[in-house]
């Protein structure tokens, strides 16, 4: 390489540096120039900003009236609900009595006790051993302390019979008809002998 193409890559490479050194100038420049504008922006709205605390601010005329349209305070029975009588403010747990269509459960050998209970029409009961009885507020059939117990307000009727209950009373039947069966040839005896074939 020559001393002349020696220079003239060097004067090619300064001429390079100095337009990139220019170009990062002017990127610089405008982003000092943009800082400044935007800090002027910033300082001269801050003389602006309310730092009024909440409670001495104004209040509008619409939340005024909002909030007088707001419940003053709760009184049971009037503005709040009951259950069974028991306020739902008291803090207190609420029991909610059973209703009509409630399943309670009695054993067999306490069914009597049906007839000491107070229920109401469409009560449920149901008897281990006997079934699903129903309370009606009439005594139409008789008290037979098996499927019907009369009260003093109405009668417990059997409305669903117990599987223990249906099995006892199917085998019940299948002994009588097995009886009947067994019976049937001297019957049939008897029968031609009084038509005298």
């Amino acid at each position: 390489m020559t001393i002349e193409s020696s220079v003239a890559a060097l004067t090619d490479a300064t001429t390079l540096l100095t337009g990139a050194v220019a170009a990062q100038q002017t990127s610089i420049e405008a982003a000092v120039a943009q800082f400044s504008d935007i800090t002027l922006i910033v300082n001269s709205q801050l003389d602006n900003v309310d730092n009024t605390s909440d409670t001495d601010k104004p209040v509008s005329d619409a939340t005024v009236t909002a909030l007088g349209l707001k419940q003053d305070t709760l009184v049971d029975g009037l503005n709040i609900s009951t259950v069974n009588g028991q306020s739902l403010m008291g803090g207190q747990p609420l029991v909610i009595q059973r209703s009509a269509t409630s399943l309670s459960f009695v054993s067999y050998e306490d069914r009597g006790g049906l007839r000491s209970l107070s229920p109401q029409a469409d009560d449920s009961v149901v008897i281990e051993g006997l079934g699903l009885f129903m309370f009606v507020d009439s005594q139409d059939e008789p008290d037979d302390d098996e499927t019907s117990f009369n009260t003093e307000l109405g009668q417990w009727l059997l409305t669903a019979i117990a599987y223990d209950l249906y099995e006892a009373m199917a085998l019940d039947e299948a002994a009588i008809r097995d009886e009947l069966d067994e019976d049937e040839p001297l019957r049939f005896e008897a029968y031609l002998q009084s038509t005298g074939r």
